[in-house]
């Protein structure tokens, strides 16, 4: 976007500063062949107020509080019950001027008007989807959105203005809004959803038209159809038939295979009755063991007390007759 030619009338920063209502610049004529402009004065004098306005947006950006026209009046920076300003600026090879019309005589009104330039003639800005510039601030804004994007992309990536807010203090959220918008992809967005609704609209229409032909089909197509569909049918049949065929063997095979499941296990059942009977023999034969060596345990001891008690007889038995083969000796020598 390059600025050509300015005019401001009833703005109060060019009469505070230049003590004039209008202002009218031509960069063009200014510029010439130089690859920079610069504005120069003292404080005041009016330098912001022209640079704000070099832009065709319904704002003047160092002063708005938000970048978008709807939290911006002009209203409090103009002087005159009309105030203009007219801009024309190029764009990609073509033309535009912007005209904003300021009215403040009892009721405040803005018209605004965007026209490109077409064989050396200006006419009103229409979009492709059928939106004219008619002299609405809506539709005026729509046409300077469809041209260079909406206000917040311009004023951080294009139009850099005084105390501008610094690109290190936007949020994740805007830097991704910018993202969108410099990808294209809210367009792309909009053309996915005006495809969506075309393609619901094509599928209403293409079924009500098949509902249509539906009832006025041809008989002969009918038969034909459920010709084929009895032919379908048929082979279907068949198929069932052998499935049902090879079901039915396979169902033989497991009640084989059940029967002789049954057999094996009540075979496991004897053999786990014939072990449960050894078990229990086993369990008495090692009780009646037990016992057995219990009672002979008692024996035991009981024969060992008597061996005992025959062994402390015979050492008395012994000892008795020691003293009576003694006695008798002493008889038998006397």
């Amino acid at each position: 976007m390059i600025p050509e030619t300015l005019r401001l009338n009833g703005f109060a920063g060019i009469r505070a500063g230049l003590g004039r209502d209008e202002l009218a610049l031509d960069f063009a004529q200014l510029a010439g062949d130089a690859q920079l402009v610069a504005l120069s004065g003292p404080n005041g004098a009016g330098k912001t107020t022209v640079m704000d306005n070099l832009q065709p947006y319904r704002l003047l950006p160092s002063r708005a509080s938000s970048l978008s026209p709807a939290g911006f009046s002009f209203y409090e920076h103009l002087v005159l019950p009309q105030s203009v300003k007219e801009l024309v600026w190029r764009h990609q090879g073509a033309r535009y001027r912007s005209t904003l019309v300021f009215r403040m005589n009892g009721r405040r009104k803005t018209e605004a008007y965007l026209h490109v330039e077409e064989n050396a003639q200006w006419r009103p800005m229409k979009l492709a989807d059928g939106t004219v510039s008619d002299g609405r601030v809506e539709t005026y804004d729509a046409c300077v959105e469809a041209l260079l994007g909406n206000p917040e992309t311009f004023f951080t990536s294009v139009f850099a203005a005084q105390n501008r807010r610094p690109l290190s203090s936007y949020t994740a959220g805007e830097i991704k809004e910018l993202m969108v918008e410099f990808l294209g992809l809210a367009r792309i967005r909009q053309t996915g959803e005006k495809a969506s609704a075309v393609a619901r609209l094509l599928r209403t229409t293409l079924d009500e038209r098949r509902r249509a032909l539906g009832g006025f089909g041809d008989a002969d197509q009918r038969i034909a159809a459920l010709e084929h569909a009895l032919a379908r049918s048929t082979q279907e049949l068949n198929r069932i038939t052998q499935c049902k065929a090879a079901a039915r063997a396979e169902v033989e095979r497991a009640h084989a295979t059940v029967v002789q499941l049954g057999a094996e296990r009540d075979a496991n059942r004897a053999v786990e009755e014939h072990r449960a009977a050894v078990n229990t023999r086993l369990a008495d034969a090692r009780e009646a063991l037990a016992k057995a060596l219990s009672t002979l345990a008692h024996d035991r001891e009981r024969e060992q007390a008597r061996v005992a008690q025959l062994a402390a007889e015979l050492r008395e038995a012994g000892e008795l007759a020691e003293r009576r083969r003694t006695a008798l000796a002493a008889r038998r020598k006397e």
